[in-house]
């Protein structure tokens, strides 16, 4: 610790511990990825030059060669620490180095730019401002960098995980959606805004929640011609991202959508909200406004339907949009898999280089089940890094017969099997959802029953001042979850009523969209 702090005092942002690299985030522009210093860490040794993330990228790549093996690039930290960047950066390093033998290339190949398109395309749908990060990533990203038997890039393929489908309908304090919506309703044309009804920020109640509109230095007009020039890098046509962007303003309105009433739901036909929502996904308006404040049930006999209170058709709109969204997302990246990795791309595939960027760890003043999955994720990261990092090397040392005193770790394996293991968190999660009296207290209350033994008592604890949370001493910090929510969250349920209703919408594009996230969902990708 003391010589990263000295090493940053000196403007040295990297420093090496065994095999990983440690980055300290500068929070400030730094002049260290330009070209003339990739080209210095191309066919370089690490150790050679400075510590850097090139350095890493680069023993990716011979150890690639070397071992005929493939590679993965792990990168990690707690939530703000610099993943992205990192992570666009080492990208960046493959798309641009030279080759082996050191030969000039005249620019970069189709191939290699449509690889970095991917990153503003991917930030734009998935990254937003949290109270940490102005682009936090709100989903895992797994990307694959493809080589021919030459060490040619040839194509890429990435696999998400873990999308915060949440955040489409409700952001914190001093948040923001998802960067896309922003960017539309600064950047779109007038026509197009007239039409849509886009005028402000300020008039979307799922852009308004967190009480900030923008970011500073960033122009949300100029970023959407960004995202634009992206989307035709890698192939989607003009007239199929505005049929994205119409897509995207339907789900604005559908958040918009007033339901009213002191007992039974209520929605007004002249809803222009729903007026503007129906038109654009191409359903029946007074089928989709009927399902938003009504359920049906199912007996042998015969079909009950009945009045949904006002909380619960809410919720049920917000599904409507968590649904589709999500399913632009999965559409979104199956269509730039097919860009950058065709059929015939694929049989050309010798190996490939991996670059994992996943949620950091997440600790804040309201903690609900977003950051259980992603603190679990990184509990399970964490585990890696423990057996490579102390196991391993350590037990080189010994191998080595070096003179070593074995250094005690904590090891979190309890804590895992806590949170995954028979009668852990998730199996009661799932337990309590699978309930049709199921609630958010019960779920909580199971946990205080099974888990509030002496035998967890190191990694779980009842809050002092509340019975609907619980609190995970996880590798990193004790982090508190508030259970509310935690239920709905889980299902994450559509009901087949309104399912039904949007996958026989007039709107070709969104029937694709939909066809295809089920495609994907049947294939667990």
């Amino acid at each position: 610790l003391s010589n990263i702090r000295t090493r940053y005092s000196h403007c040295n942002i990297y420093t090496y511990s065994g095999i990983v690299l440690i980055a300290a985030n500068p929070f400030a522009r730094v002049n260290l990825y330009t070209q003339d210093i990739i080209q210095a860490y191309s066919g370089r040794k690490r150790g050679e030059l400075e510590p850097h993330l090139f350095a890493i990228a680069e023993d990716a790549y011979r150890c690639m060669i070397r071992d005929e093996k493939n590679q993965t690039i792990v990168v990690s930290g707690e939530s703000g620490a610099g993943k992205t960047v990192s992570a666009k950066f080492i990208m960046r390093y493959f798309a641009t180095a030279d080759d082996s033998d050191n030969a000039s290339k005249a620019g970069m190949s189709e191939t290699e730019e449509q690889i970095l398109a991917t990153n503003p395309i991917m930030e734009a749908f998935g990254n937003a401002k949290t109270t940490r990060n102005d682009n936090s990533s709100r989903f895992g990203k797994f990307t694959e960098i493809q080589f021919d038997k030459e060490r040619n890039i040839i194509g890429a393929k990435i696999r998400t995980y873990l999308l915060e489908r949440s955040r489409l309908v409700y952001q914190p304090d001093q948040e923001r959606n998802y960067h896309v919506f922003y960017q539309l309703v600064a950047g779109a044309p007038p026509s197009e805004k007239k039409e849509l009804d886009l005028q402000s920020i300020q008039q979307f109640h799922y852009l308004n929640q967190g009480n900030i509109q923008l970011i500073n230095g960033v122009d949300d007009a100029a970023e959407f011609e960004i995202t634009q020039r992206a989307l035709s890098t890698i192939g989607i046509s003009v007239q199929v991202q505005w049929q994205i962007f119409r897509l995207l303003a339907a789900l604005l309105h559908i958040g918009n959508i007033n339901v009213t009433g002191r007992g039974d739901a209520m929605i007004s036909d002249e809803d222009p909200s729903l007026i503007i929502a129906s038109k654009v996904m191409g359903v029946p308006l007074s089928e989709f406004k009927k399902w938003l404040v009504k359920k049906q049930i199912t007996t042998r006999s015969e079909k009950i339907v009945s009045n949904l209170k006002v909380d619960q058709s809410l919720i049920i709109r917000d599904s409507v949009a968590k649904y589709i969204y999500s399913s632009l997302f999965d559409w979104l990246v199956n269509n730039i898999n097919n860009s950058l990795c065709s059929e015939e791309v694929s049989t050309r595939v010798h190996s490939f280089i991996g670059v994992l960027d996943i949620y950091g760890f997440e600790h804040f003043k309201k903690n609900s089940f977003e950051q259980f999955c992603i603190n679990y994720a990184n509990e399970k990261l964490q585990q890696e890094f423990n057996q490579h990092v102390f196991k391993l090397e350590q037990e080189e040392y010994i191998r080595e017969k070096i003179d070593w005193k074995f250094i005690e770790f904590s090891d979190n394996q309890p804590c895992i099997e806590m949170i995954e293991g028979k009668l852990g968190v998730l199996s009661l999660l799932d337990e309590e959802s699978r309930m049709p009296s199921g609630s958010d207290q019960g779920f909580c209350n199971k946990l205080f029953t099974q888990l509030g033994s002496d035998k967890h008592k190191k990694w779980f604890t009842k809050p002092r001042f509340s019975n609907s949370a619980f609190t995970i001493s996880h590798y990193a910090h004790d982090v508190t979850y508030e259970c509310d929510g935690f239920l709905e969250k889980n299902r994450d349920t559509l009901p087949d009523e309104l399912l039904n209703l949007i996958k026989n919408s007039e709107n070709d594009f969104l029937e694709e969209c939909l066809m295809t996230s089920a495609t994907i969902g049947a294939g667990g990708s």
